[in-house]
């Protein structure tokens, strides 16, 4: 049975998260205006929990199920989603979160397969703030390294500033049956650290396009690797990414102490979800959600204080 992840935080959470609350009636009280929250979600094969799709009723119900678990939690004002069917279900699931949230899907990918077999597992941003722009790009293969999917990207307007959101979801470590165990994940690793290049590599470009200059940018995703795992000890995905400017919205806090995705049979618990940020400043406050019973991983919260300085500290 899944069970509620610990939420963990700065010294000063308790505090800078009081209007971040949830009321016994499940409604969450208004976040101060000059907080800016986000979260991101592996919604697990979204809305079927399957890789083939169920019957329309039983979809309607796990697009309700994860609509009232994110509101019993709190509506972020960017959700990053991750395994989602495609726009029209995203589209669905802003509708059952309801009017009053004013989340709206903003960018959905169309990833592909093959040429002729398109993805089930897309990756969308939703916002309470307009896009000024948005897309996706499929990752560009490497010698003999082809990273599935890709990225998608949205430039908000928030409240007059502008801020690039990227959202992503890199190779799984699923080894098939009947595959040399190591060379398989040496090869999932291996995609994972080519995307991540080409991620910092464009989001600094498309923050530069069209005159934006934009000096605020996120990453969210499941990155399908964790930072202290021993697992991913030579693994350069994440170093990638922090080496560019990127800090870790986490930083500081132990692995141990924030994972996304529960332990299995096979597997311990791991933190492959993670939320990344250049030119925000100190997080304002985060946290690990709980798990909702349409997914295996646990959504991941942080905020920032819009108009923040990377220098600032809180």
């Amino acid at each position: 049975m899944k069970t509620a992840v610990k939420i963990v935080s700065l010294a000063a959470l308790a505090l800078a998260l009081a209007s971040w609350i949830v009321s016994p009636a499940g409604s969450s009280r208004p976040v101060p205006e000059d907080i800016l929250t986000v979260a991101t979600w592996n919604m697990e094969w979204f809305p079927s929990g399957w890789p083939e799709p169920r019957p329309e009723k039983d979809e309607r119900a796990r697009i309700e199920a994860a609509a009232e678990g994110l509101r019993a939690q709190g509506v972020p004002d960017i959700l990053v989603a991750q395994e989602v069917r495609d726009a029209g279900v995203c589209e669905a699931f802003a509708g059952a979160l309801g009017a009053r949230h004013r989340l709206s899907l903003v960018s959905c990918s169309d990833f592909f397969y093959t040429p002729t077999n398109r993805s089930l597992q897309q990756v969308a941003i939703f916002s309470r703030h307009p896009a000024v722009a948005a897309g996706s790009e499929d990752w560009v293969a490497g010698d003999f390294v082809f990273p599935p999917r890709g990225f998608t990207w949205a430039i908000l307007d928030v409240r007059g500033e502008l801020i690039a959101v990227f959202g992503v979801h890199l190779k799984s470590n699923y080894v098939p049956e009947g595959k040399d165990e190591k060379r398989q994940a040496a090869l999932n690793r291996l995609k994972r650290e080519l995307a991540a290049r080409q991620l910092v590599e464009r989001a600094a470009e498309i923050a530069r396009t069209n005159g934006w200059n934009v000096g605020k940018i996120i990453l969210a995703g499941d990155f399908n690797t964790a930072t202290e795992d021993e697992r991913y000890a030579d693994e350069k995905t994440m170093r990638t990414i922090y080496e560019a400017g990127f800090r870790d919205a986490f930083d500081g806090i132990p692995e141990k102490d924030r994972p996304t995705l529960p332990a299995s049979d096979r597997y311990p618990a791991a933190t492959f979800d993670h939320i990344a940020a250049k030119g925000m400043g100190e997080p304002f406050a985060r946290r690990v959600g709980a798990f909702v019973p349409v997914s295996d991983h646990a959504p991941l919260y942080a905020a920032w204080r819009i108009g923040a300085k990377e220098k600032d500290r809180f």
